[in-house]
């Protein structure tokens, strides 16, 4: 009984395992994008600022809304995405434990 409840734990932790890696490397790559995203913007905002501040008053509003158009609209990582794909990772646990327990029983 002892070694049933050994080898059972063994194979839930190696799925478990994948499954945290799989998110650590979800969570790296959003968060280097997210970086990404904000120096890109930052730049885009400093490069635009020496520019207006060198204009004279009326073209300075000509010379903002270039800078704006420059800087390109990314999609939004939203919360609700966020904990769907967590849920979603979370239910495909489950079933492949469930999965992997149905085969050793059967077997």
């Amino acid at each position: 009984m002892s070694s049933d409840l050994l080898r059972a734990l063994s194979i839930s932790g190696g799925i478990l395992l994948v499954v945290v890696i799989g998110i650590i490397i979800v969570s790296i790559v959003a968060v280097n994008r997210g970086a990404a995203e904000m120096a890109g913007t930052h730049e885009a905002e400093m490069a635009g600022a020496p520019a207006v501040k060198a204009a004279t008053p009326g073209g300075a509003a000509a010379a903002a809304k270039p800078a704006k158009a420059a800087v390109p609209e990314t999609e939004e990582i939203s919360v609700i995405q966020i904990l769907i794909f967590g849920t979603g990772l979370f239910v495909l646990t489950v079933v492949l434990l469930l999965g992997v327990s149905l085969i050793e029983h059967m077997g």
